[in-house]
This record gives structure tokens, sequence and C-alpha cells, in this order.
């Protein structure tokens, strides 16, 4: 999963390069970008998801981490932070046998409740609907 995101980022560069034809991206920051997403691919969204987390372990401002990402991909930092954390969340939700709590725990939310803002925001549907319409027969 985490190997078709990395595609995903480098085909929005790609998408963005062609439209951008003067976008010049040095070695640094394709080797901070590469290192941002080996910090997501190896699971740091489960229990860091704050920006400035990301910036301090690469050694540059949170400001810097989300202006490279918009360069490369056309999307912030926050952006690909949440969509790894979505990815997971929704593939724990299509797990039946694990309950909300669980799940929240497992992804290091403070409480059941903040999880399902935390989805409801992203995805516009709670926890729950989203476990329902999963499973409803088609």
């Amino acid at each position: 999963m985490g190997s078709l995101l990395t595609a995903h980022i480098l085909d929005l560069y790609d998408i963005h390069a062609r439209n951008h034809k003067d976008l010049q991206v040095s070695e640094r920051v394709t080797s901070l970008l590469r290192k941002f997403i080996e910090l997501l691919y190896n699971g740091e969204y489960i229990r860091n998801r704050d920006l400035e987390f990301y910036a301090s372990r690469l050694c540059i401002t949170p400001h810097y981490l989300s202006e490279i990402c918009k360069k490369i991909s056309g999307k912030p930092a926050s952006y690909w932070i949440d969509r790894f954390t979505i990815q997971e969340i929704t593939r724990l939700l299509r797990q039946k046998e694990l309950s909300l709590t669980e799940i929240a725990e497992r992804m290091n939310f403070s409480s059941v409740s903040y999880f399902s803002r935390y989805v409801q925001k992203r995805i516009n549907l709670s926890p729950s609907e989203y476990r329902k319409d999963c499973y409803v027969e088609k």
C-alpha cells in the first residue's frame, strides 16, 4: 500500500512538473521529500500526525516542509500525513472484529470522539457510517 502511495506522489510530481516546465528541484529537496515519505511509509503517521514532528525529524521548519511538498506534488505535507492515516483507518474499519475503540487506540487517538471527528472531517462520514457502507449488500 505504501508503494502505491509513493507511486501516486511521484505521478503527481510528474503531472505538476509538466504543468510547470520551469520547476527546478534540487537534490536536497528531493532527498527531504523522500525522507518524509519514508517516515510515513514506516508508520510514523500512526504515532505522529503533527507536521511539526516531521519537520523536526528532517531538521527543517514545518512551513518549508509544506512548501517543498506543494512544489513537488501540488499538495501540502499535511495532505500526505492525512492520506496515509485515512488509508490505514479505512483498512482497519473494514475489519468488523475491531471495535472503534480498538482502532482509535491502535491509531494513537486520545479518545474515540476525537477519532470520530478526525474521520468525519476527512471523509465526510463517521467511522460507523463508513463501516456500514462497506458492508451494504450490492
